[in-house]
C-alpha cells in the first residue's frame, strides 16, 4: 500500500483558507438607535452601516445580539468574532483589529433637572457617585480614572436611580440620555460633556489583515460618498 503525505505547509494553507471562508460573527447589543431588535430582527443605524460595508467588501457575516459584556467578550476571546458599535479608546486600542469610524458618540454626564449639583470639570465629581452600566465604555473610562461608578445591567435603569438618589449623576451618550429619561418620565439636563469618540467594528486579532483591509476600504468609500452619513441621519 502506497502512503501519501500532504506537506505540512499545504495543510496550513488549506486550514487558513477554510477559516477565512467561514462567515465572520458580528456581535452586538440592544443599544438604540445604533443596534437593536425590532420585530425579531437586528437593525439600527450602525447595523445597517456594518451590513452594507460587509456586502460591498464581499465579506460574509452573521449577526448575533446579546448582553454587551458577552458580545465584547466573544470578540475579544473567540476567533472569527467582531463586536459593534464599540467605542474606540486608548485602553481598547491594542485589544482588537479595528474598522472605523461607523459613528461617533459624545459621552455626557447628566443630573436631575432640579439637582443643585454643579461641576466645571470632571474632577469636580470625584466625591460623587456616577451611574453607568456594566461593560460600557463610559463606565470603564471613569473607573480607570478613579471615579466612583455604580453600575447596573442596563442603561435604562439609571434615570430612576437618579430620582431615588441612588446615584448623583449619570454617564451616558448624548442621544440615549434624553431618550431614556423621557421614557422614564424624569427630567434631566447635561452637566458636562466629557468626550467625543469614534465607534467602530472591533475584531478578534485572529482575523487576517486582508479581510480587515477589505472592510476598512469599504467603510472609507462609504464615508467618502455620503452613504454612511445618509444612514446616520435616520436616527430618531
Amino acid at each position: 500500500m502506497t502512503s501519501f503525505r500532504v506537506p505540512v505547509i499545504l495543510v496550513l494553507v488549506l486550514a487558513s483558507h477554510a477559516a477565512r471562508s467561514e462567515p465572520l460573527i458580528f456581535n452586538t447589543e440592544d443599544y438604540y438607535p445604533y443596534n437593536y431588535l425590532e420585530n425579531g430582527k437586528i437593525t439600527g443605524t450602525s447595523t445597517r452601516i456594518v451590513a452594507l460595508m460587509a456586502e460591498k467588501a464581499g465579506v460574509s457575516y452573521r449577526l448575533v445580539t446579546g448582553p454587551w459584556q458577552q458580545s465584547f467578550s466573544n470578540a475579544l476571546s473567540q476567533n472569527n468574532n467582531c463586536v459593534f458599535s464599540a467605542i474606540f479608546s486608548e485602553e481598547r486600542k491594542d485589544l482588537f483589529k479595528w474598522v472605523l469610524p461607523i459613528d461617533t458618540m459624545r459621552m455626557v454626564i447628566y443630573k436631575l433637572k432640579d439637582s443643585p449639583l454643579t461641576a466645571k470639570t470632571l474632577d469636580d465629581l470625584k466625591e460623587h457617585t456616577i451611574g453607568g452600566y456594566s461593560g460600557d465604555a463610559s463606565a470603564s473610562y471613569l473607573k480607570l480614572r478613579g471615579f466612583r461608578v455604580d453600575e447596573t445591567t442596563t442603561d435604562s435603569l439609571n434615570p430612576m436611580r437618579l430620582r431615588t438618589k441612588r446615584i448623583d449623576a449619570w454617564a451616558t451618550s448624548d442621544f440615549l440620555g434624553p431618550k431614556l429619561s423621557k421614557e422614564a418620565g424624569i427630567d434631566v439636563e447635561p452637566l458636562l460633556v466629557v468626550s467625543e469618540r469614534p465607534m467602530g467594528l472591533a475584531c478578534n486579532k485572529s482575523i487576517d489583515d486582508v479581510t480587515i483591509k477589505k472592510l476598512q476600504d469599504s467603510l472609507d468609500a462609504m464615508n467618502k460618498n455620503g452613504e454612511v452619513e445618509k444612514i446616520r441621519s435616520d436616527k430618531k
